[in-house]
């Protein structure tokens, strides 16, 4: 008998003895997620036997969605939840072992979210796994499905983060983001939902902090795209308006989408628009208060 962990597309063998988790690189498997603690748990395996501890970790461990107290026995495809990681551990035969496919991920045919193979349910929604359709599975990592699955990992770990005020694990995640999004529009292989998705986080992060930081970063990525932000994220900068930069960050996407050569699509004709009558209304509030500052009459 072998044991195995899986867990964002990668997989780990289970020697005998004792693995710590957590995000020091002197643990035996390290994972980068600010929701772990340095030393977060450890896994014994003894006779055949695989057991799990919590090590007093801040924010706690759960198997199967229930919290961990204690030690506890793992059963085959339990699923152990991390900060905003999931693990699957396998019970495996020798032959198994050798033969089971490494990189293969399955769609849930319910919230369709991929997920490793193996689980018999997925273990974003619950829905059952029965018969396989052709379509649900991908015979290895393709690279729209290991967007998906990292934009889902994003996703969870910002909703978590930011409720909590850890606004520097927040930060740091979202800058990881950023760069990938940012080597992607330089190669011209723009993904507007993607954008908009990282764009809402960072608008989020900047209002509960009231830093200008990110609104700057949202409206220079948006003129590097040259494309017109979509109207949840417009609604967004107008709560941040008054923050520095602000002004000549949004002057700098104006200048650049209205000089695009194709005009903009009709779709986009409303989100333009409300951008332009916000960066109006910036510069008037602008101007009052210079007017008042030179003449304090």
């Amino acid at each position: 008998m072998r044991f195995r962990l899986r867990f964002l597309l990668q997989e780990h063998d289970l020697p005998s003895g004792e693995t710590v988790l957590g995000r020091s690189p002197d643990c035996h498997i390290t994972i980068e997620d600010p929701l772990i603690s340095r030393q977060h748990a450890r896994i014994v395996v003894e006779a055949g036997v695989v057991t799990f501890h919590d090590l007093g970790s801040r924010n706690g461990s759960r198997i199967n969605g229930r919290p961990v107290s204690g030690t506890q026995v793992l059963a085959d495809q339990d699923r152990v939840r991390l900060g905003a990681q999931e693990l699957v551990f396998f019970r495996m035969e020798t032959s198994q072992f050798a033969a089971r496919s490494t990189g293969a991920m399955r769609l849930c045919g319910r919230c369709k979210t991929p997920f490793p193979e193996g689980p018999l349910v997925c273990p974003h929604c619950g829905h059952a796994v029965t018969a396989v359709r052709e379509e649900e599975t991908f015979p290895g990592i393709s690279v729209p499905v290991r967007r998906a699955w990292m934009a889902q990992m994003f996703g969870d770990f910002m909703d978590r983060a930011l409720p909590q005020g850890k606004f520097a694990e927040a930060d740091r995640i979202l800058r990881r983001a950023a760069e990938e999004e940012e080597e992607r529009i330089a190669g011209g292989e723009i993904d507007a939902v993607s954008l908009a998705r990282i764009a809402e986080y960072a608008l989020k992060l900047a209002l509960l902090k009231r830093d200008s930081q990110w609104v700057c970063w949202v409206l220079d990525a948006y003129r590097r795209a040259r494309k017109v932000p979509p109207a949840s994220v417009v609604a967004e900068l107008e709560a941040l308006s008054d923050l520095t930069g602000f002004p000549q960050a949004v002057d700098r996407l104006l200048v650049v989408l209205h000089a695009a050569e194709a005009p903009v699509a009709e779709e986009h004709a409303p989100q333009l628009a409300a951008l332009e009558l916000l960066a109006e209304r910036v510069s008037r509030a602008s101007s009052v208060v210079t007017s008042t500052t030179e003449d304090p009459s």
